[in-house]
């Protein structure tokens, strides 16, 4: 059986905010009292509390029930990746967080390597880059650097994308449905600059998400590098035939 997507998504924001304002160590509702204050199927109502459990905010314990953990351990936020491409903004305001950003920089400038070969651009074409640091919740999460052809684009320079998804801009104001992500994971070590964004010493070792989105006719529309901090990051795949 097949669960719905926005049952999913009201259930678990709805235990979510339950469970932000709980003691460590408070037991849930039995299932049976929560599927029906919520209104949702058995099959439902676990899949929500299965994923509250995977990011640390509730434990099960066999035969006694399922509690609220200790805050220290509420603060991974994962990133999927997984049949459509939603983006992270509206990954994680889906799921309850408050996503907020600061632009570090919004330009015109000469693309390079490899973001030109992944744009079908050539070296010295012109892109708007845009550097964003992103928290979660208040919490510092990642900077992402993404570069967008300027002549498909040309009024990109003068939106205002401190805290708007770049993607649902895209959607909205140029017409761009995304289709396709390919991605590439990998770790490093963080630059001065990059360590200096991210609260983190120089040389640590940071995941890092590259990313070339492509619209319904797979054209490539933007193509970033995310450096993610270790102490509340993580980024899950889900793969289907």
């Amino acid at each position: 059986m097949r669960t719905s997507g926005s049952k999913y998504l009201t259930v678990r924001a709805l235990l979510l905010a339950r469970v932000r304002v709980l003691p460590a160590g408070a037991r849930l509702p039995a299932e049976p009292a929560l599927c029906t204050e919520y209104g949702v199927s058995r099959i439902t109502l676990r899949h929500a509390v299965d994923g509250l459990i995977d990011e640390g905010f509730l434990v099960r314990e066999q035969g006694r029930g399922t509690f609220v953990t200790e805050p220290q351990h509420r603060m991974r936020y994962r990133e999927r990746f997984a049949g459509a491409v939603t983006g992270f903004h509206a990954q994680q305001t889906a799921q309850g967080f408050t996503v907020s950003s600061r632009v570090v920089d919004l330009a015109d400038r000469a693309v390079r390597e490899p973001a030109a070969g992944r744009l079908d651009l050539v070296p010295g074409d012109r892109v708007a880059r845009l550097t964003r640091l992103r928290s979660v919740d208040g919490s510092v999460h990642h900077l992402a650097i993404t570069e967008l052809p300027l002549d498909r684009f040309p009024g990109i320079l003068d939106g205002d994308l401190t805290d708007a998804s770049l993607f649902a801009t895209l959607r909205d104001r140029h017409g761009v449905d995304l289709a396709r992500n390919d991605l590439l994971v990998s770790i490093r070590g963080a630059e001065a600059e990059i360590a200096e964004h991210l609260l983190v010493e120089p040389g640590e070792r940071l995941l890092t998400v590259e990313s070339t989105v492509f619209d319904v006719d797979d054209r490539p529309v933007a193509s970033g590098v995310s450096w993610l901090t270790p102490r509340n990051s993580e980024v899950a795949f889900s793969l289907r035939p």
